[in-house]
Order: C-alpha cells, then structure tokens, then sequence
C-alpha cells in the first residue's frame, strides 16, 4: 500500500489519554514516511500541547499542530461542548489535509485507541468512508451502542444488530473512520451542527452527495470515555 495517510483530531485538555493515545498511534503498522499527523489544539489549560510537542519532536513522519483558542466559556468534559465549535475545529483538520499531499484523513479521536492493524485493514477496504467500530454505550448502560447508525423516518438510530464479522454499509459513524481525498476536495463535504452532533452533519453531507459510509466490524477500537478508564 503506497497511499500517504494523515492522523488526526481536534485535542483539547486531554493530558490524561495523551500518552496511551499517541502510543497506541505510534504502533499503527504503517510506514512512516507515508504518514503525517496533524492535531488543531484549542483552549488547553493542562499539558496537552507539551505533550503533543512533545511527540512531534520524536517522530520520524511530519506532525503538524495547529492552535486555534476561542475562549474558555465552552467545558470540555463530554456532554458539555459546543457542537457547533467541534464541527468548526474538525473543518480546521480538513483544511490541514487539504494543504498537505496525503490521501486519505484517518481522523481518530482523542480518547480513542486503536490496534495496529487498524489503518492496513481500513485501508484494504477501499471505501470513501469507513470507520473502525467503537462502542459508546459504557455510560448509557448499553454495550450494544456503538458509533454507528442508520436513519429511518426522519430520525438517527443507533444500529444495535449488525454483524460482526465484516464490512457493511451505514448512514453515519464517527470516532475513529478513514476519509478518502475525494470526498473532501472534489466533493467538498465538511462538519457541520445544524443537526446536532457535527459528525452526524458530516455524514449526512456524504449522503446528499451519493457518498456511501461504511463500518467494518471486524476492526474495533477501545474508547476511553472518562479518566478512570485508562489502562
């Protein structure tokens, strides 16, 4: 496989899943000089952007940071963000993309890891959009939640029985999934919260465009959704 992939996120006070994060990043099995990172850092107040720093020093691939602050006035905890600033950051790593020569986005979110294989498989499926599984329902009480869902009668419903055991096709995902160029560039998909949460706005641009969105189950992430979970 000689496509250049980029990895990244938006990262805001994340201190507590950094390491475990940007380690299990440095273990993706593929070759460095075909990736590049890039993370849009935004209204830290702990060691987030040392740690970042940090990490772009010791890598043999590019890793670029972007800053951008709007204030403190937004929490970061889960549950108490700005849709509407999330989708304006994660527009900001499209824009890094763009400006670089990768083709493919592997957005990965920040307290989310994933295993090696990960990227080569997603990779081999050759979707405009796939992403790995990851399952949200640890605080929900529900581990058949996970990230993604299918759209009927108007309304986003999370798919709770699909099979595990292959790629299959989906309306929306987020977390941890591989954009072609394409879709970005040529067909100009970006984030938005007009519909709430900004990958669902995303996703539903891809889908308006005739951009279908898969999920392959067989690669699966772990989510770390609060600081007691690290491992």
């Amino acid at each position: 496989m000689n496509k250049k992939v980029m990895i990244g996120c938006p990262v805001r006070n994340r201190a507590w899943v950094l390491p475990r994060y940007l380690e299990c990043l440095g273990k993706v099995e593929y070759l460095p000089e075909k990736t590049e990172y890039c993370f849009v850092i935004n209204d830290c107040v702990d060691e987030t952007p040392e740690i970042l720093e940090s990490f772009a020093s010791e890598q043999r691939s590019p890793v670029k940071l972007i800053r951008m602050d709007y204030g403190h006035d937004q929490g970061h905890d889960r549950g108490k963000y700005s849709f509407a600033r999330l989708a304006s950051l994660r527009n900001l790593l499209l824009d890094g993309f763009l400006d670089s020569d990768a083709d493919y986005l592997f957005s990965v979110d920040s307290d989310i890891l994933v295993p090696p294989s990960a990227l080569s498989c997603l990779l081999e499926d050759d979707c405009d959009i796939v992403s790995a599984l990851v399952c949200n329902g640890h605080e929900l009480g529900n581990e058949k939640i996970f990230n993604i869902l299918k759209r009927k009668n108007g309304r986003w419903m999370h798919l709770l029985e699909f099979p595990r055991d292959k790629i299959f096709q989906v309306d929306c995902t987020g977390a941890a999934y591989l954009i072609k160029r394409r879709v970005i560039e040529a067909c100009g998909v970006r984030y938005s919260a007009a519909l709430g949460a900004e990958d669902i706005g995303f996703c539903h641009s891809a889908g308006k465009k005739g951009i279908k969105i898969f999920c392959d189950s067989r690669v699966e992430c772990t989510h770390l959704m609060r600081e007691n979970d690290i491992i």
